[in-house]
């Protein structure tokens, strides 16, 4: 491919859980050109610079109409690939406003600057746009939120699906892997609790599909390459409780799975842990994703492991695209 075919690609929320991994596998498995953006000042990645393909880092809040017109207006791209987002579920209960903000006005934003520079959207949502009750969901199902988390992403959904642009949706579901700085992975969470050796609550009456974070940005990679268009979920393939799943997590660690206690939902919420209503048994089918963009989705068991390497690999410092 020469220079002038190559998309630019614009990622929002580069350094987050899930953007940090999809920077890297865009350097790592695409030909196109990469503007990173998110709130910070300045980027939080290291050697940036010597990467050629990344043209350029932007301070940019999705939820600030003014910069996203600026941004976007400046570095034209052909793709937006929006991993900003409010994912606190409990928080969002709460603080409605700014998960509003982020998840839906920021949408807002992003498909008017997009439209100006005739940009497609990928974007990522939930599986709590389900209320579980007929879980696995296909993409064909009709969506019922729960929480009001749930409710702005389908309000998400929503703006790109009246904005007339092209777009692509991805639901996913309890997203896991490595990282150094991020909250809101259930799975590391979990790690640190038992390595520091606090007892981990876990409820035995909630139950999703753990997803790898490698095997997510891979199909938004590819689906961005591909230029596929639509709506794909992109789940693991077990349904299992919070309970098995830190039980599992600490055997591949190898920490101590005596201080994982059960619990119920209903004991979470009376303790205060948990505010948001949350689907008992919820899940995704993945079988368009697997089909149309070649994805092999790993079990809880492999997905723990390539975890687990992730994090010796971070320790080790040796990449590139990790925080100083």
């Amino acid at each position: 491919m020469d220079h002038h075919t190559r998309e630019t690609v614009l990622i929002t929320g580069c350094h987050g859980f899930l953007g940090q991994h999809v920077v890297r596998l865009f350097v790592e498995e695409s030909n196109c050109e990469l503007v990173l953006t998110a709130r910070e000042e300045s980027t939080l990645f290291s050697g940036i610079a010597k990467e050629p393909r990344i043209r350029g880092y932007y301070t940019m809040d999705v939820s600030q109409r003014v910069a996203v017109k600026e941004v976007i207006a400046l570095t034209k791209p052909d793709v937006i690939v929006n991993c900003a987002g409010f994912v606190k579920v409990d928080e969002a209960e709460v603080n409605r406003e700014a998960a509003w903000r982020t998840n839906v006005s920021a949408l807002e934003h992003l498909t008017e600057a997009a439209r100006k520079v005739d940009a497609r959207i990928v974007h990522v949502s939930s599986d709590l746009v389900f209320d579980g009750l007929r879980a696995p969901y296909m993409e064909s199902d009709a969506p019922h939120p729960v929480n009001y988390y749930g409710r702005t992403k389908l309000a998400s959904e929503n703006v790109l699906r009246t904005s007339g642009l092209d777009h692509t949706i991805f639901r996913t579901c309890l997203v896991y892997g490595a990282v150094e700085h991020a909250n809101a992975n259930y799975a590391l969470s979990v790690v640190l609790s038992l390595e520091e050796g606090q007892p981990v609550h876990a409820a035995t009456d909630l139950i999703s599909s753990p997803t790898l974070v490698d095997d997510l940005s891979l199909a938004i990679v590819r689906a961005t390459e591909r230029k596929r268009l639509g709506l794909y979920h992109v789940a693991g393939p077990e349904m299992i409780t919070r309970f098995e799943f830190a039980q599992r997590i600490a055997e591949v660690f190898g920490l101590n799975a005596g201080l994982i206690l059960p619990t119920t939902v209903a004991e979470l919420k009376q303790s205060g842990r948990w505010r948001a209503e949350r689907p008992s048994r919820n899940g995704l089918v993945s079988l368009k994703a697997q089909t149309d963009l070649g994805l092999r989705i790993s079990n809880v068991e492999d997905g723990l492991r390539v975890m687990e390497r992730g994090m010796e690999e971070l320790f080790a410092k040796g990449d590139l695209y990790l925080y100083e």
